[in-house]
């Protein structure tokens, strides 16, 4: 993991003053501050009227260029010290600028040349020069040579011991170097806190190493302090949220983007936030956030990932057009992400939209994908196809489901699963009734107070009782369910012809049963249908009969 790739580039400037006037010095010093601050837009104009105040001064180009390497415009960079070098060809920065030019221009071997021959000329005791040489090593991008680098930062630090900036890039170079030993680069760091102990840099580079080892405590007592040491050091603010969202403190990541943005209101700042309210699950703020980025034309794969999901999650009316909308954002998806990209969630979540777009068979296969890509996620995929089964009373599919899904994780299939499991085998143009009674006794293991599996053991043991010689084997579960009643269930209208069957079924095993035939408690259930239903024929033609008066 390289801690420090994004960090490196921020600290390509020195805070030193070298020629021209207090107020102008004060202000190549800002426009620095306000580069390692972030505040990218303020820097820019800070310099541009650097340049224009003093269009002869070497610093000025040569800050200004850094400025443009660090925000990635590296032809501009190479301008600015190319400028740079022309203006004063005997001034020690000059030298080095040009040649710096040079290197990030591509001719490597030219410029460490030229380097060498600026160096010779002071024997190697500028510590400006050679800080300056080991920044371009460190700071090349496809050209970086961090060896030298470190070589050359160290020489100028045997000569300036006390430059903090030279301090700095070594603890990064070190890091960059050895990313899963931090020991050295901290005592490089702990050089320059030693100095200023208010150096906020240096305390979130501190941060970001607690924040690589997972130590969320350490980390955040880090940023912190570099938050209030220096409120408008945006950095301190970034990779404070990125930790939360590292530990999936949402909420805290939204708040810190915000006062990031409030500081560097870039897009990519603003796609950061909008991540952040994604995974806290600010769907509607985030849906605003980017449909404000897309009216600027700024869009990546993962703001079509979001943007999907919003729609979805958002559409509490269940509008087909919007859902058609989602549907789209995510044809574009799949069509510009790189396969690498794409991961199981994102085929669960095209399953969802297809499925409340009524393309069942379609979602289907999305969820059979899912499965494929992550079998972590098997019963859960499997639940929502058996959901589409059941809603089409495909009950020969619904079987096969969840019979599969019990033999991946019987611990995984709910209640609710094993009752729809057993009416798929009552209601199966094959009925297997034994294998209906069966998964209702694991419904009554799972939900033992869920009264409606009382009532289908009751029919089922209908279904399974010999006529020609009753065993009456839906008694104990009609019994059941009827005890199982609460009032609002007894108040409930829906269940009322539940209960009518459920007492019919007792009125007539009391009055039948040769074992057990009890004429009280059959008039009790017959007189419960007669209550329920005055106009009951059989009620009524049970309490005309000898056995009702």
């Amino acid at each position: 993991m390289n801690l420090f790739k994004t960090m490196n580039k921020l600290n390509v400037f020195a805070f030193f003053l070298l020629l021209g006037t207090a107020t102008q010095a004060q202000t190549l010093q800002d426009a620095m501050k306000k580069t390692d601050d972030e505040r990218y837009d303020l820097a820019r104009k800070d310099f541009q009227k650097l340049i224009q105040t003093n269009p002869t001064s070497v610093e000025n180009h040569y800050f200004f260029g850094n400025f443009y390497n660090t925000i990635g415009q590296l032809d501009s960079a190479v301008t600015m010290w190319q400028k740079a070098g022309s203006l004063n060809p005997t001034d020690k920065l000059a030298q080095i600028s040009t040649y710096k030019a040079v290197y990030f221009a591509g001719d490597t071997a030219t410029a460490s040349a030229g380097f060498c021959t600026a160096l010779k000329a002071t024997k190697n005791k500028n510590a400006m020069q050679l800080h300056r040489v080991g920044e371009t090593y460190a700071t090349s991008g496809k050209w970086k040579n961090l060896k030298l680098a470190e070589a050359y930062l160290r020489k100028s630090l045997a000569i300036d011991a006390n430059n903090t900036e030279a301090l700095i890039l070594l603890g990064d170079i070190i890091m960059e170097q050895s990313p899963n030993n931090a020991t050295q680069a901290v005592a490089e760091y702990n050089k320059v806190l030693a100095i200023n102990p208010s150096a906020v840099n240096v305390i979130v580079r501190k941060a970001k190493i607690y924040q690589a080892v997972n130590n969320y405590k350490l980390a955040n007592e880090e940023y912190l302090k570099a938050e209030q040491l220096d409120p408008k050091y945006a950095p301190a603010y970034q990779y404070h949220a990125e930790l939360n969202m590292l530990f999936s403190y949402y909420p805290n990541a939204v708040e810190l983007w915000k006062k990031y943005t409030e500081l560097n209101n870039t897009d990519y700042a603003r796609y950061r936030l909008l991540s952040a309210m994604y995974g806290a699950k600010m769907y509607k703020e985030t849906l605003a956030e980017i449909d404000a980025l897309e009216s600027k034309g700024y869009t990546n794969m993962y703001m079509k990932r979001f943007k999907s999901v919003c729609l979805v999650e958002t559409n509490t009316g269940n509008d087909p057009a919007v859902y058609q909308k989602a549907l789209e954002v995510n044809d574009d998806f799949f069509k510009t992400a790189e396969q690498d990209r794409i991961n199981a969630m994102d085929y669960r979540h095209r399953g969802v939209i297809l499925s409340k777009l009524s393309k069942d068979s379609l979602a289907i296969i999305q969820y059979r994908k899912t499965m494929e890509m992550d079998t972590a996620m098997t019963a859960e995929m499997l639940s929502e196809i058996g959901k589409i089964y059941v809603k089409g009373k495909q009950y020969p599919k619904v079987i096969e489901t969840y019979n599969e899904k019990e033999k991946y994780n019987a611990a995984k299939v709910n209640a609710t699963e094993y009752f729809n499991l057993a009416l798929a085998h009552y209601f199966n143009t094959t009925p297997d009734y034994k294998q209906a009674d069966v998964a209702l006794d694991k419904v009554i293991a799972q939900a033992p107070d869920f009264i409606g599996s009382y009532l289908w053991k009751g029919r089922v043991g209908l279904k399974l009782d010999d006529p020609k010689n009753k065993q009456w084997l839906a008694k104990p579960h009609y019994e059941m369910y009827l005890a199982k009643m609460t009032d609002a269930d007894k108040a409930n209208p829906n269940l009322k012809g539940n209960m009518i069957e459920a007492s019919k079924y007792l009125g007539d095993y009391y009055v039948n049963s040769s074992a057990n035939k009890n004429i009280p408690l059959a008039k009790e259930n017959w007189e419960r249908v007669r209550t329920l239903d005055p106009n009951d024929a059989q009620a009524k033609a049970f309490f005309a009969s000898a056995l009702g008066k």
